[in-house]
């Protein structure tokens, strides 16, 4: 038996072994219920025998329940009695209904988390793939231009299979992220700034912007703990979101320097037209920034980034906003090994 089908047997298993773990709680607990109910209805008859036997003028204390009930001497108003077996069967249906509603419920639960990731996994990977599968898309271009005119296409085809591992690399991110797992090694951060902005710099060239990487200390000294990919990811989408809300033949800049506190800040300004008066609205999956510009995406990007960050003590903010352009900060906890 192969993997897939193996996978699949499994699964089936798993979701007959749910049902009926469902049939077996819903089963007993209306069993439960129906047996209270029956002693209740039973207790109400008695009772109600008993009234009965006040209002005939027979002491109820000198009767015994069961002679009298086999002697048919037990008596209870007709009325009366609908009414008791109506509320009793009313009873049942509601807390069977009651019953049934709270364990459906508490049982889907795993069923709609697990949904809602995988939901969440299909729209992060689309978007996250948008950017690699971009530069790659502007690559070809390039390498047809130059094989056309006969120029050497070597650094061309080196750039492109680094681009193909690098999205390997994301989808592999993405399906840890995706389980919840946090694999965490030292990172030299400023390596990951220059490789990220070496990923973008073919979408940045397409508008003419020019990104410039500056590092104030040691760069040495700048280690995180972290995911290199992951890191990547969350430095792209803000860089991205600075070269899309750009002037064409403008400027973004990338520092790396130290913020208060012991953390590592990544700033990435831009000299677009800002963000208005609420930015935290960014960072809300699928919040879209309609401001006009030719840039109109799915409203993950910025998000994704912040929940990286997360993933790594760490966070994404608007560090400044005006009509003369933005400043998006990144920062990361020192290592401290």
């Amino acid at each position: 038996m192969n993997g897939p089908t193996e996978t699949s047997e499994k699964r089936r298993r798993r979701r007959g072994s749910t049902a009926g773990s469902i049939s077996r709680r819903m089963m007993i607990a209306t069993s439960v219920v129906t047996v209270i109910g029956g002693l209740i209805f039973v207790a109400g008859v008695l009772l109600g025998s008993r009234h009965e036997f006040t209002e005939r003028g027979i002491d109820p204390d000198l009767m015994l329940a069961a002679r009298e009930f086999g002697s048919g001497m037990m008596v209870i108003d007709t009325r009366k009695a609908l009414m008791l077996i109506t509320a009793f069967v009313i009873g049942i249906i509601v807390a069977v209904g009651l019953i049934g509603w709270y364990y459906s419920r508490r049982e889907v639960e795993p069923l709609e988390r697990a949904l809602k990731l995988q939901k969440d996994f299909v729209a992060d990977a689309s978007h996250e793939l948008k950017t690699p599968l971009a530069v790659i898309s502007t690559r070809i271009d390039l390498l047809a231009f130059r094989y056309d005119r006969h120029q050497p296409i070597d650094q061309a085809l080196t750039d492109l299979r680094a681009d193909v591992d690098r999205m390997n690399a994301i989808i592999t991110d993405l399906l840890v992220a995706a389980r919840g797992a946090v694999n965490a090694e030292p990172v030299a951060l400023a390596d990951v700034v220059d490789q990220s902005v070496a990923s973008v710099e073919p979408l940045a060239q397409r508008h003419g912007i020019d990104v410039r990487v500056r590092v104030d200390g040691d760069r040495d000294e700048f280690v995180v703990q972290g995911n290199a990919t992951g890191i990547s990811r969350c430095i792209v989408a803000v860089l991205d979101n600075a070269i899309a809300h750009s002037p064409d033949d403008g400027v973004v800049t990338v520092s790396l320097g130290y913020r208060h506190h012991g953390d590592v800040a990544i700033r990435v300004s831009d000299h677009g037209p800002g963000i208005g008066s609420d930015p935290e609205r960014l960072f809300r999956r699928f919040a879209r920034d309609d401001d006009g510009t030719q840039h109109q995406g799915y409203g993950l990007g910025l998000a994704l980034a912040r929940d990286v960050a997360n993933r790594y003590g760490g966070t994404v903010e608007v560090e400044s906003t005006s009509d003369d352009g933005t400043v998006m900060l990144i920062s990361l906890p020192l290592s401290k090994s």
